[in-house]
């Protein structure tokens, strides 16, 4: 048989519970020219029983004799992949049934793009919500400075830019996603689909939920390396800003507002030193940043607005009159109170 233009890469371990539902979704895509590389990695529940239900020759099941943990298995799966582009899967998402041939469509155009994803829609017994992140390569690269705006669950990868530059899954745990498309931002461009492709399904049992000290270290780590390449060796308290700017922490105090907005000063000014990032979206960017950290102290009446306006952030920003008579009423009632 031709080698498939897409291989899907699913990893699954004790996925039982919403496995099926998983699957179906991606063998009811619109688009057929996929192999299906379903790694097993050591599951104790009926994971492969139920996988082995499916006579579906696009299906390939593979099991790790042990249970390796997801960076390994993921990263024997982009050594397995036969496709042209590796689309990841996760065995408790569900995927749209026009999500591989959007995505092999814009690839397929835009040659220069080596990372695709989407936009998302999070669901769970409580409801659901959309996620949408910017697509744009310029501003999807100033916002990985602070989060990971690409979700893995809706990649597509170019798997020659994998191959080229020897790029697999590093020992990021928890965060190993982030870390590859930092470094695949390093040798083409990035995009996402202004367009939900996947449900992503929120529950309890989720890495993301168990590990989430673990994740936000790794993160860190993965983000003060993106500060490296901008020129900055950050102290020990200029990274705890910059993780709760990431994690929006609120400032709590007028000092620690005047620390923060030193720290963003300080990214506005290496980046007009190196120009890593378009300095549209890199100082807009910052300017929300400081914007939403004064708003948060709007209760400590005028000297917020004061400090406010006399960051150079604010240089090439100026608020609508909207925006400045929401802040003067919030901060009249804050303050009065």
């Amino acid at each position: 048989m031709h080698n498939p233009k897409v291989t899907v890469l699913m990893p699954v371990y004790n996925g039982e519970r919403y496995l099926r539902d998983s699957i179906e979704s991606v063998l009811h895509q619109t688009y057929t020219d996929f192999e299906f590389l379903i790694i097993n990695d050591g599951s104790t529940d009926r994971s492969v029983e139920i996988i082995e239900t499916y006579n579906d020759q696009r299906i390939r099941l593979v099991s790790n004799e042990k249970n390796l943990q997801l960076i390994a298995t993921l990263n024997k799966g982009l050594t397995l992949a036969q496709g042209e582009y590796i689309a990841r899967m996760d065995c408790d998402d569900i995927s749209l049934p026009h999500r591989l041939m959007k995505q092999v469509d814009f690839m397929e155009l835009n040659t220069d793009v080596g990372l695709c994803g989407s936009w998302l829609e999070q669901f769970s017994e409580k409801g659901m919500r959309v996620w949408k992140v910017p697509y744009r390569d310029a501003e999807i690269r100033c916002e990985m400075l602070f989060n990971s705006v690409v979700y893995h669950p809706t990649v597509m990868i170019r798997k020659k830019i994998l191959d080229d530059y020897s790029l697999c899954y590093e020992n990021f745990v928890h965060a190993e996603d982030y870390a590859l498309w930092t470094r695949i931002m390093d040798r083409c461009k990035v995009a996402n689909i202004p367009e939900v492709l996947v449900r992503y399904r929120q529950h309890t049992g989720q890495i993301v939920n168990v590990y989430m000290q673990e994740k936000m270290a790794s993160a860190d780590s993965i983000r003060e390396l993106q500060l490296n390449g901008l020129g900055i060796i950050p102290t020990k308290e200029e990274m705890t800003i910059h993780h709760n700017l990431s994690y929006s922490v609120s400032a709590g105090t007028i000092g620690y507002a005047q620390d923060v907005g030193t720290w963003l000063t300080a990214l506005l000014g290496k980046n007009n030193v190196y120009k890593k990032y378009d300095s549209k979206y890199f100082d807009y960017l910052l300017h929300q940043k400081w914007f939403w950290t004064c708003n948060s102290l709007t209760h400590f009446g005028f000297p917020v607005w004061k400090l406010y306006r006399s960051s150079p952030v604010c240089k090439n920003y100026s608020l609508s009159l909207y925006q400045k008579i929401k802040f003067f009423i919030k901060m009249l009632i804050r303050y009065s109170k």
